[in-house]
């Protein structure tokens, strides 16, 4: 054995084991996966094109973008996609924290609704180069977040990069996103994810958590307080679920039922072995009857000891026992079927055969699938490049248009200024009856606009009646005339009006 000092963040291929010291391995681990798989030649390329080259280095180009974020500039999907495939050169935990604010940030805006399928393979392809693959699994998760997905082909290196270390736990999970994402199109992925969840299961991680969790649980004093209302409990049994056995039971069954294989017995068997882990006792015994015993085939020996101490279970306790009680009648009519008639129906086939079953099917779908996973994802190294090029330019068409079209806004209002200017002479006479007849709704009451249920001699009063604005908070008597002033004015108007009329009589 070889131990060499090795940087985490030093880009690791699929025949290099890591050890804890962060040397690696040359000991040959079992995995499912060849290195063809993994399309390296391609792959480097894509991480080399012109378009990424252009971009400078990762450091100041995941500055400029959270600078931009900062700004409220806009950030479009292409420029999340170089960042993705920029991540491969990051050296530090520092600089990959800030990256991951990035994509944090950049979800709460309106171009992440549009972003690209490159995105998500340049993220997780660069995680599992560098090694980071726990940390991308909590990422994962929090999918509100980060919005980071699994495709069929990272979802398969990711698995196969956990089953290669022997963490069949974190391959469960990778495998559960799948679930989470009913993403049944690739045999090869289902296969993964069945294989992945059995061993999971059959590893004792589950049973050792759930010790824990109920030690915690007793351990955990309970609190009462007093709250307005409570919130009635709802579990949509799929986004809402937490137990690593319902999630993997519910993967297994996802997967089998998926899945096409030549041993159907197995299949079967596979689908009743989730739904007793998912907890779906009244459907995996109707489907026990339904598909298995009136078929007369053979069910397998563990799976049959689990579900008898999942029935123990719940007739011990009351509650449960009255909720399943038509299953647990159910049951007890099959099982005498099974015990008068064991060997037809019960065969002694053991958990370690079953995985090596399933080991089997997973090698034959691989040898079928593998070849046409490397050519889509080649072809697909390809289509992006182009979409970026394409999208590059057509970004830099529509700055450019939008450039023009600023230039010439800004041209036509100096030419409205200059033609104001020339021309004002010999318009002053509609520019002075546009200013009298318009008017200027800031300055006079009565140019606000009149709603059509509002009558004339409203207007005419509001526009002859009431005063200026600026005169509003003013008392009527600073403004209005006196009384003696106007018995001033009446006699004045008497006098004028008299003497005018008596002008006009002479004349005649």
């Amino acid at each position: 054995m070889i131990q060499i000092g090795f940087s985490i963040f030093k880009k690791t291929r699929p025949h290099r084991l890591f050890n804890s010291n962060g040397g690696f391995n040359w000991q040959g681990k079992r995995k499912f996966l060849s290195e063809s798989y993994y399309c390296y030649d391609q792959w480097d390329k894509y991480l080399v094109s012109d378009l990424v080259k252009k971009v400078g280095p990762v450091n100041q180009y995941s500055v400029s973008i959270s600078d931009k974020l900062k700004n409220k500039s806009l950030v479009t999907p292409l420029d999340m996609d170089l960042l993705a495939t920029k991540i491969i050169h990051v050296n530090n935990i520092q600089e990959l924290e800030f990256i991951e604010n990035i994509f944090l940030n950049f979800r709460k805006t309106q171009p992440a609704l549009f972003v690209r399928d490159s995105m998500h393979y340049s993220f997780v392809r660069n995680y599992i180069d560098l090694n980071q693959s726990d940390r991308l699994l909590q990422i994962l998760k929090l999918k509100y977040k980060y919005g980071i997905f699994l495709d069929s082909y990272t979802a398969n290196m990711l698995m196969d990069y956990f089953v290669k270390n022997g963490n069949y736990k974190n391959a469960a999970l990778a495998a559960h996103e799948i679930m989470l994402q009913e993403n049944n199109e690739n045999e090869l992925n289902l296969a993964a994810c069945l294989l992945t969840c059995l061993k999971c299961l059959r590893s004792g991680i589950v049973d050792d958590e759930q010790e824990e969790s109920n030690t915690e649980d007793k351990q955990q004093t309970k609190e009462k307080r007093l709250v307005y209302f409570l919130r009635k409990e709802f579990n949509d049994e799929h986004f809402d679920l937490k137990s690593i056995a319902k999630l993997c039971g519910k993967t297994i069954y996802f997967s089998s039922k998926n899945l096409k294989m030549d041993d159907q017995n197995l299949n079967k068997n596979m689908i009743l072995y989730g739904l007793v882990q998912y907890e779906k006792y009244d459907k995996a015994v109707e489907f026990w009857e339904n598909s298995l015993i009136k078929n007369n085939e053979t069910t397998y020996q563990f799976i049959i000891d689990d579900f008898r101490k999942v029935i123990e279970s719940l007739v011990a306790n009351e509650e449960k026992s009255q909720k399943f009680s038509e299953m647990i009648q159910k049951w007890n009519h099959l099982s005498q079927i099974l015990d008068s008639e064991s060997s037809k129906f019960i065969s002694s086939t053991n958990v370690e055969s079953v995985i090596q079953k399933v080991e089997d099917a997973l090698n034959k779908i691989n040898e079928k699938q593998s070849k046409k996973d490397i050519e889509m994802q080649n072809e697909l190294f390809v289509k992006w490049n182009q979409e970026q090029n394409n999208e590059l330019n057509q970004q830099i068409k529509n700055f450019t248009i939008e450039q023009k079209k600023k230039n010439i806004l800004k041209r036509l209002d100096e030419l409205e200024k200059q033609e104001e200017m020339i021309t004002f002479f010999e318009k002053r006479q509609e520019i002075i009856d546009a200013y009298y007849g318009k008017g200027f709704p800031t300055e006079y009451p009565s140019d606000i606009p009149i709603e059509p249920e509002e009558s004339i001699f409203k207007a005419k009063s509001e526009r002859h009646f009431k005063p200026w604005p600026k005169y509003m908070n003013r008392p009527k008597s600073s403004y209005g005339i006196s009384k003696s002033r106007a018995i001033k004015l009446d006699s004045l108007k008497k006098i004028y009006l008299t003497n005018s009329n008596q002008s006009q009589k002479n004349e005649n």
